[in-house]
């Protein structure tokens, strides 16, 4: 798993950790939550199942993975331990 994201692929996923789903509208993709909606393009996606961030279902959807949303859980973690310094 490739743990480096991209701007816009760090954005995607925390779409999903805020509890936006992914849903197909004919050929594009969109985050929706309630009213709100979000087009990501197909790449985005492909490059986030290529690092090992997304796993494509096989009834066509797509969630984060479980090695991925452990690695965000130790990272967090590691974050909240450590001192901040000035």
């Amino acid at each position: 798993m490739k743990l480096k994201l991209t701007p816009t692929q760090n954005l995607c996923v925390g779409f999903l950790e805020s509890g936006f789903k992914l849903m197909q509208f004919d050929e594009q993709f969109y985050f929706v939550k309630g009213e709100r909606r979000q087009k990501v393009l197909p790449k985005t996606l492909d490059a986030l199942v290529n690092r090992g961030a997304l796993e494509h279902t096989k009834q066509g959807d797509y969630m984060l993975s479980d090695e991925f949303v452990a690695h965000r859980k130790k990272m967090r973690q590691v974050h909240e331990t450590k001192p901040m310094q000035h």
